[in-house]
């Protein structure tokens, strides 16, 4: 058990939150809207944990940077201005959260989804203040697998990267935990699979929010 931990991190897309079908529908309405030709959600999810950028890139095959800069500026804003009406918390996720901190640990999210719209999503389907620390794609900040956001925010929680851990669906988050020394925990229920967590050398599987919770020695929460 990991009961000794003292700091969380979360992926967002995949992890915390359902965000598939809000990520695809916002890509297909801006490619229709530069009468290109709608991408599936499979399609699609090839493209999805590397950055908005990047899956505006994939959707698009767009090799020349302004015209990809210029698609992308337009995805964002179509992204952030939605109500995001698909998008759902997976089951438990939020209870364990809870559960998380009133045991004394700082619970962070660390994204590569933009800045602007991880608060949104987390003040709506979370609660305002709810994380100690938010840290997704900002101006001139670089992208996970980088583990620069848990090394900023354990410096200002003041602890240790030794004493946390990371929680993603994807291996991408599994090397940033990896890249940070820290142990990846993977889960299953996300945008990736778990043989694909596994290859990625994730430290413990886990398949829903029970197993989450009993992880750290928490109660079950369904």
């Amino acid at each position: 058990m990991l009961n000794q931990i003292e700091g969380v991190f979360f992926d967002m897309d995949g992890t915390l939150l359902n965000t598939l079908d809000d990520i695809c529908d916002s890509i297909n309405e801006t490619l229709t809207r530069w009468g290109l030709p709608n991408k599936s959600n499979e399609t699609l999810l090839h493209y999805i944990g590397w950055g908005a950028k990047h899956l505006c890139k994939g959707a698009t095959g767009f090799e020349d940077e302004a015209q990809l800069e210029a698609f992308h500026k337009e995805y964002r804003q179509t992204s952030l201005n939605r109500n995001d009406p698909k998008t759902v918390a997976y089951r438990g996720i939020p209870e364990v959260v809870s559960l998380l901190k009133s045991s004394g640990k700082k619970v962070g999210i660390y994204t590569n989804k933009p800045q602007a719209w991880t608060e949104k999503l987390a003040a709506h389907y979370f609660g305002e203040k709810v994380f100690d620390g938010i840290y997704g794609v900002r101006e001139g900040g670089v992208l996970k697998p980088s583990p620069e956001g848990i090394t900023l925010m354990c410096a200002e929680w003041g602890i240790e990267p030794a004493k946390t851990v990371m929680i993603g669906d994807s291996p991408v988050d599994i090397e940033t935990a990896h890249n940070a020394g820290i142990i990846g925990i993977g889960c299953t229920w996300g945008f990736r699979s778990k043989s694909q967590l596994e290859a990625a050398g994730a430290d413990y599987l886990v398949e829903d929010a029970n197993a989450l919770a009993q992880l750290f020695g928490l109660s079950p929460v369904f």
